[in-house]
């Protein structure tokens, strides 16, 4: 018997929020990092493909062409979060890593 996992190619849009996918956000690491999400905030929503396993939501894939990189992505639930919380987590995160960047120039 073989089993086969039924994936289909399709399209996110990259927001302020998160990764926007069929009503649902994701994140990724890769993503925070490069700041994507800061991005769209200052510059735009834009789209990019990603692979999705049906009737398996709880991550995708995301292909960065720019990057010539896949990575999954994860859901966030927002179901108890709002926007403003998701957006002050970023900041607080982008802080984080500005932090860590100045300390480590600093010590070497």
């Amino acid at each position: 018997m073989t089993n086969h996992i039924k994936a289909d190619v399709g399209v996110a849009t990259i927001t302020a929020q998160g990764i926007l996918f069929n009503d649902r956000i994701y994140t990724n690491r890769a993503v925070i990092k490069k700041k994507w999400f800061d991005l769209a905030r200052e510059q735009g929503e834009w789209k990019i493909p990603i692979v999705h396993i049906k009737d398996y939501r709880e991550a995708i894939l995301i292909i960065s062409l720019k990057y010539q990189e896949v990575s999954v992505a994860t859901w966030v639930s927002l179901e108890k979060r709002n926007a403003k919380d998701v957006d002050d987590y970023h900041d607080r995160l982008n802080q984080l890593k500005l932090l860590k960047k100045n300390i480590t120039k600093q010590i070497n």
